[in-house]
């Protein structure tokens, strides 16, 4: 299997290695706009969505993985995904 590393916004994390959406509930659309971003990255990168870890310290960033997405400078954390 191959290994890829994305510094990601911190705040998906909880979705990304649970699968839990809830926490985009507080957004103005229920989060549904987020999630689907999310959805589209992981689509686009090839990535099967399974997360191997990341890491414990956050680090902001505005040069991340999703600043293409539109994506503003944010909390990161740096995932690494089998491909």
């Amino acid at each position: 299997m191959i290994k890829e590393t994305y510094d990601l916004p911190s705040h998906w994390a909880v979705y990304l290695i649970n699968g839990d959406a809830t926490g985009f509930s507080l957004n103005d659309d229920g989060g549904d706009s987020e999630i689907a971003l999310i959805d589209q990255f992981i689509k686009e990168s090839e990535l099967d969505g399974a997360v191997i870890d990341c890491t414990e310290e956050s680090f902001f960033s505005k040069y991340h993985d999703v600043q293409p997405y539109g994506v503003k400078a944010c909390d990161c954390l740096t995932f690494n995904f089998y491909k």
